[in-house]
């Protein structure tokens, strides 16, 4: 049967297909990522704020949908893509299932139709490890040796895999799970990469003495627990969980802060949009880090400079890993065509 020159067709990708086309692949995820914060400080991405739709009000580490956009034309590639992440805390503990799971629709630019909806949890967790593995490469200490982890779940799995292709002189790794057990399968995982793991007995101890440190955990607005005196200087922090960090530890223990697209300063509640509304710190006092990739803009000068990182996800990472994962399916004959119309109906 021939098809009509007005059907549209969609890929459907699996979540075991988007690995077989690369999901997996940090190598790939980090380029991507690279790529995307130089793009948008070269003006080829459009990305609006994120939407977070949210089941209990006011509760953003519950459950909530994620929303979120972007359009990238650049040289190498000119799509657009929505994509979806809900998440639910609850999952693990009830469900043994993940916490998150992320869908994304990528756009062709001259007919605006859907050409593939694909998996997108994959993607988005190696991505967010390759954000803030990407802002330690441009703004930690070269000879950073010691990395604290807080919070020893899936998030910084991504962490540590994408941090030991990009910092080089990492010899310690410190963790701390409020699941000892945790903390020590997340040891046991990752031995292969030839580090010594230290299991900490309190948080402290993974933060103070760390070059490094990645929060990655389910804490709340209003529980943060990290002070001023944790913070050692000259270290790199990525707050990804967001509510680790006290007022005062961010604005009196670090001197620097960078985050990946500072549009998200508009967006809803995390410290650094909550702290520039507030006028406690000024928007022009936060680099963003495609300026320090493109040499616009320094962020680290000394040795003793403590920088604060924030990485919100920009979708358009997202975007760009997923297109390559659909080029190469289709390339490998993968995913399920699926019809969105065979002949438009014209209401």
């Amino acid at each position: 049967m021939s098809h009509s020159n007005k059907e549209v067709n969609v890929l459907w990708l699996s979540q075991e297909e988007c690995i077989e086309g690369g999901a997996k692949d940090m190598d790939m995820i980090l380029e991507y990522v690279e790529k995307v914060n130089l793009w948008l400080a070269e003006d080829k991405v459009v990305e609006p704020e994120l939407l977070h739709l949210l089941w209990e009000e006011g509760n953003y580490s519950g459950k909530r949908i994620g929303v979120h956009a972007a359009l990238i034309r650049s040289e190498e590639m000119r799509v657009a893509a929505v994509k979806g992440i809900p998440s639910n805390p609850m999952n693990p503990i009830e469900r043994q299932t993940p916490r998150s799971n992320g869908m994304i629709i990528l756009y062709n630019e001259n007919t605006g139709y859907p050409f593939a909806v694909m998996d997108d949890t994959i993607v988005s967790a190696l991505r967010t490890g390759a954000s803030s593995a990407l802002g330690a490469k441009y703004c930690a200490r070269p000879d950073s040796e010691i990395l604290g982890m807080v919070g020893c779940g899936v998030i910084q799995n991504a962490h540590i895999e994408a941090t030991s292709r990009v910092m080089k002189n990492i010899k310690t790794v410190r963790l701390y799970d409020v699941d000892k057990e945790r903390a020590e399968k997340f040891a046991s995982k990752w031995k292969h990469l030839g580090y010594t793991f230290e299991i900490c007995s309190d948080v402290e101890e993974a933060v103070a003495q760390s070059d490094i440190v990645y929060t990655a955990t389910n804490v709340n607005l209003g529980n943060e627990y990290i002070p001023k005196e944790w913070i050692k200087k000259g270290s790199f922090h990525s707050g990804v969980s967001m509510w680790d960090h006290k007022d005062e530890a961010i604005l009196q223990g670090f001197n620097k802060y960078c985050m990946d697209y500072k549009l998200r300063l508009n967006d809803d509640k995390y410290p650094l949009s909550e702290l520039t509304k507030s006028g406690q710190m000024d928007q022009s006092d936060i680099i963003e880090l495609g300026q320090v990739i493109t040499g616009d803009t320094v962020c680290r000068e000394s040795e003793d400079d403590s920088i604060f990182f924030v990485t919100l996800g920009i979708c358009a990472t997202d975007t760009a890993n997923s297109y390559r994962i659909y080029q190469n399916a289709k390339e490998r004959g993968l995913g399920t065509e699926v019809k969105l119309w065979s002949e438009p109906a014209m209401y």
